[in-house]
């Protein structure tokens, strides 16, 4: 399936046209350029075969090519100042036959700044799947640790480098801020917001600007602030035709959570309607862990039933929610129990004490495996909410373990 390749678009969007003092740089420029990096990285190689024009760059930037040869990959990520070639969302495509249609993706050599950075950004992907199996807290020590690396680094980097190390600063720093508000800590989290934020806008990234701001509405409507949510999640859709597919699903399901929070409930529910054609499911291909790539058809219908809560419909939120929930993997811990949550708060809003407590009870241990300080302060918030109903044996068994975990 065919999709613009906005990485790219976006490498060139960032570098000055040579000859037209404060524009872009062109197609036709960066074939160029492309053209004389090649001379420069092969001199004593007869390169004009590997030769390109506009036309080419812009079957790239269409997504209507994916693979370049090995040399015409080396002065793209030369040019654009890249480190590997999946910094520009350059992949080797697998043919029906599962052979690869070209050679192997070319490797940074040992001791380089390319190394350190590809090995900076792998271990961003391993600490995405730690929050996952140890929790918050244990991957925030990893992730603080990396990022106190990278800003020591900045300073040295050559400047053709830095580029993808601020880049790799700014996500690691937005991940930081999702771990702080997995431990109910709002002041880091918004703090490290900011600074993915300000990183993003020193080289004008729009798929990590978007993420941050994001982030930032989650923060937001978290502390009970839907206007600014609101004025957050806009201002991230500003980007959005410059944003991979499963991110402008998460966009508007945040838009929409937040809408739903200021009254805004018709609008939000025609949100969730649209996100549904750029769920995560819709397009596979991208690696877990990658922005957005949870956000599939069953979380955007969890998050239709926080919408029908908002809008005082528990019942409807219920019927929503029975049927969305096992479609969030077990393995994301933290989005399953927030979907038993959900339906507890829908069942407590209802009048139905014991479904309630049934829900928030089968949450509980699962969130406390997953380390969610959130979602357990949420838990102790229902428990109070119910204890009137103690003679319920559903809500005396939650109290007790409630009271436990605490």
């Amino acid at each position: 399936m065919i999709s613009p390749n906005t990485v790219l678009s976006n490498a060139r969007h960032r570098l000055p046209s040579p000859v037209r003092p404060g524009q872009r740089m062109s197609r036709s420029e960066l074939a160029d350029a492309v053209n004389t990096a090649l001379d420069r990285i092969y001199p004593n190689r007869d390169v004009t075969a590997q030769y390109v024009d506009s036309r080419w760059v812009g079957k790239l930037e269409r997504g209507e090519h994916r693979w370049p040869s090995e040399a015409r990959r080396t002065a793209l990520r030369q040019v654009l100042g890249a480190v590997t070639d999946a910094d520009l969302d350059l992949y080797s495509p697998r043919r029906s036959d599962g052979v690869e249609a070209e050679g192997p993706t070319v490797e940074p050599q040992p001791g380089s700044w390319e190394e350190a950075i590809y090995l900076l950004r792998e271990q961003w992907h391993l600490l995405v799947q730690n929050d996952k199996m140890f929790g918050p807290e244990y991957a925030l020590m990893g992730v603080t640790r990396q990022l106190a690396t990278i800003e020591d680094t900045l300073s040295g980097v050559p400047q053709a480098l830095r580029p993808a190390l601020i880049r790799l600063a700014a996500q690691y720093a937005e991940s930081a801020a999702w771990l702080h508000q997995s431990l109910n800590d709002h002041a880091a989290g918004h703090r490290r917001t900011r600074q993915a934020l300000a990183w993003a806008d020193e080289f004008a990234d729009p798929p990590m600007t978007a993420w941050a701001t994001y982030r930032s509405s989650q923060q937001w409507l978290a502390s009970g602030r839907a206007a600014e949510a609101v004025e957050q999640a806009e201002a991230a859709l500003l980007h959005d035709p410059k944003l991979p597919r499963p991110m402008r699903a998460a966009l508007r399901v945040q838009h929409a959570h937040a809408l739903a929070a200021a009254g805004e409930h018709q609008s939000a529910m025609r949100l969730l309607d649209s996100a549904h054609r750029w769920a995560a499911d819709r397009y596979p291909g991208k690696p877990e862990g990658e922005h957005a790539s949870y956000c599939t058809s069953g979380y955007i219908e969890i998050h239709r039933g926080a919408c029908l809560r908002l809008a005082h419909r528990p019942k409807d939120a219920i019927e929503v929610l029975g049927p969305a929930r096992p479609a969030i993997p077990r393995r994301h811990r933290q989005d399953f129990a927030s979907a038993l949550l959900l339906k507890a708060m829908a069942h407590a809003e209802a009048h139905q004490p014991d479904e309630a407590a049934a829900a928030a009870h089968q949450a509980l241990p699962i969130a406390h495996r997953a380390g969610s300080r959130r979602v357990l302060h949420q838990l102790a918030q229902l428990g109070a909410t119910v204890s009137g109903h103690q003679q319920l044996p559903e809500v005396h068994a939650f109290l007790n373990d409630l009271q436990e975990v605490a």
